[in-house]
């Protein structure tokens, strides 16, 4: 009999067991084929859409500054003069300029159709340079028509003729929709929503100040593009960017892809965390399986089959187990990819509607991740196995291997590994430092993992143990015999959770922290804020129109827009320097706000830390308008939620910026004496008007400069709680393979009298055991990770440490319900074993 045959006996004799390990590598294998999946389709679609806008451009000027405005076209800096000079150009048939600007679709409840950024532009008057086509209707004509994208047609039910509500910097307004467009056979671009505006309109309803963000030019027959941009870019200098539009189509698909690549990696982070919990789970059960089958592999030695056969026949069913599990989790992937874009499009962030695309590098990744990740974790069972001696088939117990207790040497090491971990957590603030003491403290938990064991479940085994009676002791005694593969088992599980509870105190130690500083900064009574990263505005008039109202004291709002200096490039917001200080208190560390004067700036200390400047120091600063500035830095300060880590006086920032970026992102509004119930209600009304801004008192400002990180934690820990999975797979096939292991005891236990419920109960408390301790332990461990580093990321060494708590409260519950749904096939198993049959096994 060769190895072949032996190995496809051994796989046809063990199937739950090789379905159940098939199954949690297929879990991890997912998450990696669907990343790729999922990217791969998000750039297919993009390319596709981004080509089709370019239209027959030939050539597209935009601003050089390399700062942000449009994701169709540049920053807004671009003058009426400079459209006259590419329209000059020799070879140009046609330019125009592109007006664009904050444009987000209201559905009739007055809500945004979309989560994520909006755009209103222009439609050029010449059919070449238009950037869509038009599938329904026509173009607009008027100052009261638009066009709107077919995904927000479809999502809204608009057709031609149809009113549809827009709001706008300057204030809400209603439009007759005249067309539907798409880009090629995409409905829109990356999920944006789009809104045309006829040519001579846009500027006034988009607030551009008569500024365009791009010159669109069509070359005449014969004229090659990139000749044609060669020519303009000759005429309108190094001030100016100038590319075809093909090139432009690729500029606009990268950074598409850029974004979408975020989701990306976040699902590469769960693919690898989901491989370690399978890599633990395949590990176990591998060292399980070859403990049981040490008399099988005796007995193969004995018949002449050497270490290395035996090596290889273990190996090789690990290859074969990885390779289906490769396979399932490839096309599963697939699934989730599908998954992932319906959940997104859900939350507002609609994806391209492209096929799935499976390309060759995720097939080959796919599959060598899910043989390669079973064949590591197999290997020391491999090693084992080949260690059988032929002598070893004629003992009589051979299934109780692995239960000495550790040696003091171990003991020492993971000590001494787990205080190091510990000290490093506590003692020390910075990014590095911390994220060594959690690889070490995780270690030294590894290393002890069998040593603790009978600490850490104690009391569950008491618990369990006073509920249940002498089912409860049996089961008690079971755990305590092998201590090691209980750690094994548990193991998993506390990875899972405590990766989930890692991402959770991180995500609430950071919005507790900014909620925090919110709270404390703010002295003003009401806040109107639009959500970042949308391009949302609000009109200035609006902000002089709520400081004249009756019952305010003071409003003041902000301003803001990219900049760039050497080594970085953020978020810079300009603030009336008067007005300022009576509505919040950054708490300046150095320098002072009082000298905020033209030319300075004032910096968050904790941005000035990682960027090393320091007060009195001159940065050179870029603008979209008015090239690089010499800046001084006056103030340092620690309470950055409000207004941001940069600020500027309000009349460099009108200055620098261009009309269609002084858009306020912030109105602070503070209350005379008596007078809050009255403004609230003035600015409930204002609202009205403006439904991009949300209103709130400082409690709720508190909470909503979390909000951002609260959601992507959800997303992580829905995405990250599917590694539970595996590790509910690991406790069951633990159990199920303990009850294989145990059914001679199991029959001795009914031939003395236990009934079928108690053998079953007997199995129940080991998994409530088990993943209740594993899952318990998994949160402290999360926890004390999570709280530091949150700290750490933040900038703080001290601050409150920001509590899960919808975690903590479903965690116990959860575990329970998980044990008994591990427990229940084992169980069940256990309880119809034959008395006689489990008797004569050996």
């Amino acid at each position: 009999m060769g190895v072949r045959t032996v190995l496809r006996r051994g796989i046809a004799a063990r199937r739950v067991r090789t379905a159940t390990t098939a199954t949690a590598i297929a879990a991890a294998v997912a998450f990696l084929s669907g990343t790729y999946v999922l990217t791969d389709t998000i750039d297919v679609g993009v390319h596709h859409a981004a080509a089709r806008s370019a239209g027959n451009v030939s050539a597209m000027v935009t601003d050089a500054g390399g700062l942000k405005g449009s994701i169709l076209a540049g920053a807004p800096t671009i003058r009426p003069d400079l459209v006259a000079k590419v329209r000059g150009v020799s070879g140009v048939s046609a330019a125009e300029g592109i007006a664009a600007g904050y444009a987000m679709p209201l559905d009739r409840h007055g809500h945004a159709v979309s989560s994520s950024a909006a755009v209103g532009v222009s439609v050029p008057a010449d059919p070449r340079l238009r950037q869509f086509t038009l599938r329904d209707g026509h173009w607009p004509r008027s100052a009261d028509e638009v066009a709107v994208d077919a995904t927000t047609a479809g999502s809204l039910h608009l057709t031609p003729g149809r009113t549809l509500r827009v709001a706008l910097a300057g204030g809400a307004r209603t439009f007759t929709v005249s067309g539907v467009v798409g880009f090629g056979s995409a409905g829109t671009v990356a999920g944006l929503s789009v809104v045309g505006f006829a040519p001579g309109s846009a500027p006034g309803l988009l607030g551009t100040g008569g500024r365009y963000a791009a010159v669109e030019a069509a070359g005449r027959a014969g004229v090659p593009a990139a000749a044609l941009a060669h020519r303009i870019k000759a005429v309108v200098g190094a001030a100016y960017t100038v590319r075809t539009g093909a090139q432009q189509a690729d500029r606009l698909a990268g950074d598409i892809s850029g974004a979408a690549s975020v989701v990306g990696a976040i699902l590469g982070a769960f693919a690898v965390i989901a491989l370690i919990v399978a890599t633990l789970l395949i590990a176990n059960t591998f060292t399980i399986t070859v403990a049981q089958r040490t008399r099988e592999l005796a007995l193969l030695r004995c018949v002449g089959a050497s270490r290395g056969q035996t090596a290889r026949l273990v190996l090789a069913e690990a290859a074969a187990i990885g390779l289906a599990g490769g396979v399932v989790g490839l096309f599963g992937g697939i699934g989730l990819a599908a998954g992932l874009r319906a959940a997104l499009g859900a939350l507002g962030l609609p994806l391209p509607a492209t096929a799935p695309v499976l390309r060759t590098h995720t097939v080959v990744a796919s599959l060598a991740v899910g043989v390669g990740v079973t064949v590591v974790a197999a290997g020391a069972a491999a090693l084992r196995a080949s260690r059988s001696r032929p002598l070893a088939a004629l003992s009589a117990d051979l299934t109780t291997t692995g239960t000495r207790p550790p040696g003091w040497t171990r003991r020492i090491v993971a000590t001494c590994v787990l205080l190091a971990g510990v000290l490093l957590l506590v003692t020390t603030s910075g990014r590095g430092s911390i994220a060594i003491g959690a690889l070490v403290l995780l270690l030294g938990a590894g290393l002890a993992g069998p040593m603790l064991v009978r600490p850490l479940t104690a009391p569950a085994r008491r618990l369990l143990s006073a509920v249940t009676g002498v089912c409860g002791h049996l089961a008690d005694r079971q755990m305590l015999r092998n201590p090691r593969r209980v750690a094994g088992t548990g193991g998993t599980l506390v990875v899972a959770v405590a990766t989930v509870s890692l991402v959770a105190a991180l995500a609430a130690t950071i919005t507790s922290s900014r909620a925090l500083d919110a709270r404390r900064s703010l002295r003003a009574d009401y806040v109107l804020s639009t959500t970042p990263g949308t391009g949302a505005g609000l009109d200035p008039a609006l902000t002089g129109r709520i400081a004249r109202s009756p019952g305010v004291a003071a409003a003041s709002g902000i301003p803001c827009g990219i900049f760039q200096a050497p080594g970085t490039s953020d978020k810079l917001c300009g603030i009336d320097p008067e007005a300022y200080p009576r509505l919040v208190d950054p708490h300046v560390r150095a320098g002072s706000m009082a000298d905020l004067r033209p030319g300075t700036m004032a910096v968050s200390a904790t941005v000035a830390a990682r960027t090393g400047w320091h007060l009195g120091q001159t940065i050179p600063i870029t603008y979209p308008t008015g090239g690089t500035r010499p800046v001084r830095v006056v103030a340092l300060y620690d309470y950055d939620q409000v207004a941001g880590a940069f600020l500027i006086p309000l009349a460099d920032y009108t200055r620098h910026y261009p009309p269609a970026q002084q858009a306020d992102q912030t109105i602070l509004v503070r209350a005379a004496e008596g007078a809050r119930r009255q403004v609230r209600a003035e600015l409930v009304a204002l609202r009205g008007d403006y439904p991009q801004a949300s209103l709130d008192d400082r409690a709720g400002y508190g909470h909503r400069v979390g909000a951002g990180i609260d959601l992507i934690a959800t997303m992580m820990t829905g995405l990250l709680a599917l590694s539970l999975l595996i590790g509910l797979i690991a406790v069951a096939t633990a159990l199920a393979l303990g009850v294989l292991e145990r059914t001679r005891e199991i029959g001795l236990l009914r031939a003395v009298g236990a009934e079928a419920r108690q053998i079953r109960a007997i199995v129940r408390v080991e998994a409530l055991t088990t993943v209740v301790t594993g899952s318990l332990t998994g949160v402290v461990l999360g926890l004390s990770i999570g709280w530091p580093l949150g700290r750490a990321l933040e900038g703080r060494a001290f601050g409150p440490p920001g509590v899960p708590v919808p975690l903590l409260a479903v965690v116990l519950p959860a575990a329970v319900v998980a044990g008994l749904l591990a427990a229940a096939v084992p169980a069940r198993r256990a309880a119809r074993l034959h008395v006689l049959t489990a008797l004569h096994t050996e």
